[in-house]
């Protein structure tokens, strides 16, 4: 079975480009995985997914 998670870049747009990777990052050691990106409102959101642990 799999879960879900919904992430937004954080903060303002400038400069956060990188601090998006670095979350995005941190996501993924955790097992996460990208599997779609949006912009909404000036505002990148990511979905994540994961095998969830039972």
């Amino acid at each position: 079975m799999k879960e879900y998670k919904l992430i937004k870049q954080p903060g303002s747009t400038i400069r956060k480009d990188q601090d998006f990777e670095d979350l995005l990052n941190s996501y993924a050691n955790s097992g996460w995985r990208v599997i779609n990106i949006l912009l909404h409102r000036g505002f990148l959101k990511a979905v994540l997914e994961r095998e969830k642990s039972e």
